[in-house]
């Protein structure tokens, strides 16, 4: 089923207001939302929303809570107090930014947060701001480390923009070989996943989505290298929890989660006039493009456009969305009275 983009975030802006999100708040968790599936990172999109509920009926997430915001130098550190992890990363961002007009180079990290969305989200808002922006941040153990069988680090995603005189060109990507989110997907939609996403309870890799009970790293020792030095920067220099300690979005209830984030602002203007920055961007952007395609492909893309055409896409034909998750969704809204707008059963 495919549902208007317009239309979804208004209904999850509608449903997060009556959670106690003020207005801003709530349409700006409910975008960064939206744009994930708009993007194509359904796994990131309002496939959250029904965790991100329990969370907040149990008190460990407060959508009044504010951010507790400090600097020191070039450096932003974040308590988000409480808070989505949507509203403690923007206010990391925000900050981050500013003190990178003066400074060139600023670093923020944030602590004691939740989920916070796709970390491409926040590189690419900077990106569209003259920046350059690397987001990182840990996450519940799903992801078996080389040589062991048992989950100990977390998908642990890499962010990267850089803008140009168009759409930035960006990365966001796990250091896991998939998202759990997309077992999860598979899972609502009753798929096979390749048998290089995700091993068993035994430690064994499968095409049952179902049987999924931890994910492997990309690359092997390379991705767990990459999700290691996450875990170091977004957890141990954040002083947020590492590993086990950051309890589980979905299962554990027994206290708030302490996910820690860490970003980059880069202001390009303190390397090289703007104008000449966006003109090398572009002469390496057409560099890529003239690049002769491989047999089966079409031409050579620069990371960040297949999502944007995706987007296209999505913006003038809806975003699909499964059959088990517009279930799921309908029965979040009916609980609260705000009807979902492609339910099967309107």
């Amino acid at each position: 089923m495919a549902i208007e983009a317009d239309s979804l975030e208004f209904w999850a802006t509608a449903l997060l207001r009556l959670w106690g999100y003020s207005a801003d708040d709530g349409r700006f968790l409910a975008h960064t939302l939206v744009d994930a599936n708009v993007r194509g990172i359904d796994s990131h999109g309002v496939l959250r929303l029904p965790a991100y509920e329990r969370r907040v009926i149990a008190g460990l997430v407060r959508p009044e809570a504010e951010p507790v915001v400090s600097n020191s130098g070039a450096v932003v550190t974040v308590d988000a107090n409480g808070a989505a992890g949507q509203i403690a990363a923007r206010q990391a961002a925000e900050a981050a930014l500013t003190l990178s007009r003066s400074t060139g180079v600023a670093a923020a990290s944030v602590h004691g947060s939740t989920h916070f969305g796709a970390a491409g989200f926040y590189a690419r808002w900077l990106a569209e701001r003259n920046a350059v922006g690397i987001v990182v941040s840990n996450s519940e153990p799903i992801v078996v480390p080389y040589g062991g069988r048992e989950a100990l680090l977390g998908t642990n995603p890499i962010a990267f923009a850089a803008p140009t005189r168009g759409a930035p060109v960006s990365i966001d990507m796990a250091t896991s070989t998939t998202a759990m989110g997309k077992v999860m997907i598979a899972q609502a939609a009753g798929l096979a996943i390749p048998d290089t996403w995700g091993v068993d309870q035994q430690g064994r890799p499968t095409t049952d989505a179902s049987a999924v009970e931890a994910l492997l790293p990309v690359g092997g020792p390379k991705g767990y290298g990459l999700g290691f030095v996450v875990e170091i920067l977004a957890g141990v220099l954040s002083s947020a929890a590492v590993s086990h300690g950051l309890g589980n979005m979905y299962t554990d209830f027994s206290k708030p989660q302490n996910i820690g984030h860490w970003l980059l602002a880069i202001d390009v203007a303190h390397f090289a006039p703007y104008d000449v920055f966006l003109d090398r961007m572009q002469s390496l952007v057409e560099l890529a493009h003239s690049t002769t395609p491989a047999q089966g492909f079409d031409g050579v893309l620069v990371p960040g456009e297949p999502e944007e055409r995706t987007r296209e896409q999505r913006l003038r034909d809806g975003i699909p969305l499964a059959d088990a998750t517009v279930d799921e969704l309908h029965l979040l809204g009916a609980r609260h009275g705000v009807d979902f707008p492609g339910s099967r059963s309107s």
